[in-house]
């Protein structure tokens, strides 16, 4: 058979000329490569990876394209002859790449004539949307995990989720595959989070799959790679850890374990997706000590979990664990006090650090805000093919000084705040402060700042930090913009509603419109910040 693997192409090209990825790191100068580590690449499709290592055993011709690839699509023709694909499957991946998804299954079910019986959809955003995926398309998709190559309607018992990846079919250019290997030890998860997709797509809970096997096979093929990465979702919960770590220690990947060859690599292992903090105990924390895990990813979705995660994050340090790269989930169920009080949680654990250290890094949380985004619509409201879920109401309804709710302002500015380190809040402690205001009245005014303001900090704020590189001073309109956004939140009047409601959804119209309308000259000069690009 011919078989052609499609990754729609919902990402930037890394490195595109004159792109930059956060607005205070510079572009790559023109006719300058640089090269990028895995960090900053593209997860690989992994589903995609074991269907080419099935094909291919089978001896089928499999080809991987990203994106509209009209070089193998043509539809066949008289004038245009094509290839005729046997199957042509698709994957997916979250739930707000709606339109590009649908787009790229009507793009290839164009190009095999309309047969829809030769394209198969898979992945995250199939599994959770399969009937509007059905109705929009006409493909009805594979859903869960590919255990059986029935569910894709050939014969054979092999088990294509443990089959080992094929990196083979990718550029390592794009994607994070130079020193990485990516494997399960466990599926599924335990808990059923409300927000979380996991108990639909993995909904039986395996405690173990023995992972040794499938990165021998890999090394054999590709040589060593110094980095795992495991992608369960509670490999915590799994009555089975103990086992789990020996076979991990087996393949190399206990502390002060090192690649085989020149140069010597020191092996790490990455639980990518998380370690529950809830399971985190003596016992638990002992044994997967023994592992070189780094960064050590710890969620800290809520306040009221301060407790059960403060005692995991110390009990990590305690055995050994010096990198933390931590998720914390916002605008579901929560408010930006609330992010913020969590956000000042990592920050504390920072300078206690940098004072055990007197200066030095002893260790380091990096605080991750991760956007919530819906996986379920609210009747035809669509809310799951949209990155953005706000509680509606003007501002009249509620009291932003003392219970904010989430806005696309703040939201967006979120989002700006963290793009300075790449996503993440930084670990040293006084620029962490100056990302996100060292009291929570700092912090609003920053989730209404415009944003000229936060993508040129050094440009407008007067105040020097310590720590950052040597600046001159800015011109202060920061400091101004905060005592102005201050005094209206205090005094909470029509004046204060008239600019919140003005700048709250993020939208130039709206900016523009305020502007017409409005007789205050200040909030207008002030307004005129929220156009600029």
């Amino acid at each position: 058979m011919k078989v052609l693997l499609v990754e729609p192409q919902y990402r930037r090209i890394h490195g595109a000329k004159g792109e930059s990825d956060s607005p205070d790191v510079p572009p790559d100068e023109p006719g300058r490569e640089t090269k990028r580590g895995d960090d900053s690449l593209w997860y690989p499709p992994l589903g995609l990876m074991k269907l080419a290592r099935f094909h291919k055993a089978r001896e089928d011709e499999v080809k991987f394209v990203s994106g509209f690839d009209r070089e193998v699509a043509a539809p066949p023709d008289l004038l245009r002859p094509g290839i005729r694909w046997d199957r042509i499957y698709i994957t997916t991946l979250f739930t707000f790449h709606w339109d590009s998804i649908v787009k790229t299954i009507t793009f290839y079910k164009e190009a095999t004539g309309g047969t829809v019986g030769k394209i198969f959809v898979g992945g995250i955003m199939a599994s959770l949307m399969p009937e509007e995926i059905f109705e929009e398309t006409g493909v009805y998709p594979v859903t869960g995990i590919l255990t059986s190559p029935a569910q894709i309607g050939l014969p054979g018992t092999d088990n294509i989720d443990e089959l080992a990846p094929d990196y083979a079919i990718l550029d390592p250019a794009l994607y994070a595959i130079n020193d990485t290997f990516y494997g399960y030890t466990s599926r599924g998860c335990v808990n059923r989070c409300d927000w979380c997709g996991v108990p639909r797509i993995e909904p039986v809970y395996v405690p173990y799959i023995d992972i040794k096997p499938m990165i021998r096979a890999l090394r054999e093929e590709f040589g060593d790679k110094p980095r795992l990465r495991l992608m369960d979702n509670n490999v915590l919960a799994s009555k089975y850890l103990e086992q789990i770590v020996q076979d991990l220690e087996d393949l190399g990947y206990g502390r002060d374990q090192y690649t085989e060859g020149r140069p010597r690599r020191q092996r790490i292992v990455d639980f990518n997706q998380g370690l529950d903090a809830s399971f985190v105990d003596e016992k638990r924390m002992k044994l997967i000590g023994r592992l070189n895990i780094n960064p050590m990813r710890i969620a800290f979705d809520r306040s009221s979990e301060e407790k059960t995660y403060v005692r995991a994050v110390r009990l990590a340090h305690k055995y050994g664990v010096r990198k933390f790269s931590n998720y914390m989930l916002y605008n579901w169920n929560d408010s930006p006090r609330d992010l913020y009080d969590r956000l000042a949680v990592n920050n504390h654990f920072n300078e206690e650090w940098e004072k055990a250290g007197n200066g030095e890094t002893v260790a380091e949380i990096y605080s991750y805000p991760m956007r919530f985004a819906p996986i379920n619509s609210r009747g035809n409201d669509h809310a799951n093919r949209r990155r953005d879920a706000f509680r509606e109401g003007a501002s009249g309804d509620v009291d932003l000084r003392n219970d904010a709710h989430w806005t696309r302002r703040f939201v967006r500015n979120i989002e700006i705040m963290k793009g300075a380190a790449h996503g993440a809040i930084s670990p040293t402690p006084t620029l962490a402060w100056r990302t996100i205001g060292e009291t929570y009245e700092q912090y609003l005014a920053n989730l209404y700042m415009p944003e000229e303001f936060l993508r040129n900090r050094n440009k407008h704020e007067k105040r020097l930090h310590p720590h950052e590189p040597k600046r001159p001073h800015g011109t202060g309109k920061i400091e101004e913009f905060r005592a102005f956004i201050l005094q209206l939140v205090k005094k909470g009047d029509g004046r204060f509603r008239e600019f919140h409601d003005a700048v709250c959804d993020n939208s130039v119209e709206q900016v523009r419109k305020a502007i017409r309308r409005s007789k205050d000259k200040e909030i207008v000069e002030w307004l005129q910040f929220y156009l600029k690009k």
